[in-house]
């Protein structure tokens, strides 16, 4: 699929919910309305455990609660911020109006511990997204605040169970709370990133879904961990990619179950359970040669059906589907340098320039074109039309989960697939191209949080 087989469309807006409490005083407004409130508590990520684990989370809910709305529907989602700092809430993946994208000092102003912020848009595109926190997110995010949000197509693939599997690593101390001593340390954010020492799914430790032999399942699968990169496999022979990062692909077959998620990234599956009653199909989380089990499908002892359906699973296309991009492109460099083992010796910071070693004093290790940190002037400013080509060089030896705020865009080492965080493994180069319609100030950094919180994020405005 190259550049000119997809047509241009329009943006609009997003996100939803279910599973939360309609608001009052919202009785003449068209909009479903919801609310989320962030707060302290404690989350038992496992019954056994003696403690109960420290957190942050949404509603109480690690992850916070899954968010359905159907595609074209406005939905206003009421934030309430019970926490004792600041926070602000990014709906990653969805094409929203630029004042809705949760980033503050850009997009709105931070939402201060006792106050309230009314996110309102329609999503455009149906699919599986999420939400997290965008203030000081390598803490916050380590510590719980995240969720699924899922936008859903008015005719949804036949399916008998529709299943999210939320993937996290976390970092816990012998005790089994998270060790907030180590975040913000400099060895994680001139490496890989913030690694944890216990996966789970779901907010679960050993999540099992329970299914029956011959059933067809719609498998949601998104990474929200800090950093990690998650190789998984699926263990049934009969997975079919249908969307990545909600966006709708030609369903195919995954070769050998398996699956990478950068963090960030989503990846939607219709899976046929062939495995024989009473049996455990594992989901396996593969780490260099060693093989870690994170969750299950528990097959009962029933028999759904003897033959697998044969009803089509490929979803309708969205309206991001249909962009056209030009011949002609505004190409825009981005070198990322820096980082344990870089050769980086210097970058600009805060319009200041400085060596490494005064860099590192300022916890700034990476760098977008030799500037550390969200520069005051944009990478690039453009008028609402313009095709870009994002030419990305990852001059260093790490991986980064390159994520663009606000839009889609074709990537042009995979060009039938649309989307909004694309992984570039070490010393890799490649192309992300989109059409800038939707206006405003939009981000451009790693989902490696550890990475964009030292140096890796800049910024675009369309006007």
């Amino acid at each position: 699929m190259d550049r000119r087989s997809f047509v241009k469309a329009g943006c609009a807006t997003l996100v939803g919910g279910s599973l939360l409490r309609s608001l009052p005083g919202l009785a003449n407004v068209t909009p479903a309305s919801y609310e989320l409130t962030a707060s302290e508590g404690v989350f038992s990520f496992d019954p056994k455990q003696p403690d109960a684990t420290r957190v942050m989370f949404y509603n109480q809910s690690i992850p916070g609660p899954v968010i359905k709305i159907p595609q074209g529907k406005e939905s206003v989602i009421q934030f309430h911020n019970a926490l004792e700092e600041p926070s602000s809430i990014h709906w990653h993946g969805l094409r929203i109006v630029n004042a809705m994208d949760g980033v503050p000092g850009m997009t709105q102003a931070l939402v201060q511990p006792g106050e309230t912020f009314d996110y309102r848009f329609t999503p455009p595109d149906a699919g599986t997204y999420w939400y997290h926190t965008h203030q000081r997110t390598w803490g916050q995010l380590a510590l719980g605040l995240a969720g699924v949000l899922i936008v859903e197509e008015s005719h949804p693939p036949q399916v008998d169970q529709d299943f999210v599997f939320a993937v996290d690593d976390w970092r816990f101390n012998q005790e089994m709370q998270i060790d907030t001593e180590s975040l913000g340390a400099m060895h994680d954010w001139s490496h890989g990133g913030r690694m944890g020492n216990m996966i789970t799914v779901n907010g679960q430790i050993g999540k099992t879904y329970t299914v029956s032999k011959g059933q067809r399942i719609r498998f949601r699968m998104l990474n929200i961990a800090n950093s990690r990169i998650m190789a998984l496999r699926i263990n049934e022979p009969q997975a079919s990619v249908i969307s990545i990062d909600g966006q709708p692909v030609k369903p195919y077959l995954l070769k050998s179950g398996l699956i990478t998620l950068a963090p960030g990234q989503r990846s939607d599956l219709i899976i046929d359970i062939t495995s024989d009653p009473d049996s455990i199909s594992p989901i396996e989380l593969l780490i260099k040669d060693q093989v870690y089990p994170v969750a299950s499908f528990e097959i009962d002892n029933k028999i759904q059906r003897e033959q697998l359906l044969d009803s089509p699973i490929a979803l309708p296309d969205n309206p991001a589907n249909k962009i056209v991009l030009p011949a002609e492109m505004k190409n825009i460099p981005l070198h990322i340098g820096g980082g344990a083992m870089g050769r980086m010796n210097k970058a600009i910071f805060q319009g200041k320039e400085m060596g490494i070693k005064d860099l590192i004093q300022n916890k700034q290790i990476w760098a977008f074109n030799g500037v550390a940190g969200l520069p005051e002037k944009p990478l690039f400013s453009v008028k609402r039309g313009t095709a870009i080509s994002l030419n990305i060089d990852n001059d260093n030896v790490w991986p980064h989960a390159m994520h663009i705020h606000g839009y889609h865009f074709i990537d042009d080492r995979n060009p039938g697939e649309l989307r909004d965080t694309a992984l570039f493994t070490r010393q890799e180069k490649g192309s992300l191209m989109f059409i800038a319609d939707n206006p405003g100030k939009w981000l451009i950094h790693c989902h490696m949080i550890e990475h964009q919180a030292s140096g890796m994020l800049t910024w675009f405005e369309v006007v």
